[in-house]
C-alpha cells in the first residue's frame, strides 16, 4: 500500500496524480497513476505500463513527452504533481 507521504512530489510516479495539457487537442486532463490491476480509463486512473502512463513515469513539472499511441503520436506538457 502506498500512502501520501511516500509519493515524490517532485517527479511523476505510482500514486501521484498528474495534471496534463494535451497539446494537440487544446484540452487539459488530470490523471491518476496507478499500477496495471488499478487502472480505469473511466475514473482517469491510469496505468503505469499504459502508453502515456510509461512516458511519464519518473518526469518533471514543465516537461513535455511525445507518446506514441495507436491513434498517432501525442503530446503532453506536465502541469502539476501532486500525491493522490
Amino acid at each position: 500500500m502506498i500512502t501520501k507521504k511516500d509519493v515524490a512530489k517532485d517527479v511523476v510516479s505510482i500514486g501521484s496524480k498528474v495534471k496534463l495539457r494535451d497539446i494537440g487537442a487544446k484540452q487539459t486532463v488530470e490523471y491518476r497513476i496507478v499500477g496495471s490491476a488499478e487502472a480505469n480509463p473511466a475514473e482517469n486512473k491510469l496505468s503505469n505500463e499504459s502508453p502515456v502512463g510509461k512516458a511519464i513515469i519518473g518526469r518533471k513539472k514543465g516537461e513535455t513527452v511525445e507518446v506514441e499511441a495507436p491513434r498517432g503520436a501525442m503530446k503532453f506538457k506536465i502541469l502539476e504533481i501532486k500525491a493522490a
